[in-house]
């Protein structure tokens, strides 16, 4: 069985980190966004996993941080996609720069 370093899942995770940055900052549509965030969150998951695995795999913390992040990570997309539903309903379109009163 051929051992995976450490490096390749940091590289793996700073490569999804930065797919779903972009996706958040530069898509114009509401669920590239949320799927922007997503990313970042899976990324956040697997370097927790990664370093779970190759600093102390007895214990089982970095498991139940993944378990908490996977379970955020579908409450945000649920609630999002709950928000960006209502906001369509009302402005018939799905683009974030429509929605002024989002605005802070």
């Amino acid at each position: 069985m051929i051992a995976i370093p450490l490096t390749a899942f940091l590289l793996v995770a700073a490569v999804l980190f930065a797919i779903g940055l972009y996706a958040v900052i530069a898509q114009r549509t509401a669920v590239m966004v949320l799927m922007g965030i997503e990313l970042l969150l899976n990324a956040t998951g697997l370097n927790l996993v990664a370093f779970w695995r190759f600093t102390a795999p007895q214990d089982y913390s970095g498991q139940i941080f993944v378990i908490i992040i996977v379970t955020i990570g579908a409450i945000e997309m649920a609630i999002g996609l709950a928000i960006m539903m209502l906001l369509y309903r009302r402005h018939q379109t799905v683009q974030v720069d429509k929605y002024k009163e989002l605005k802070g």
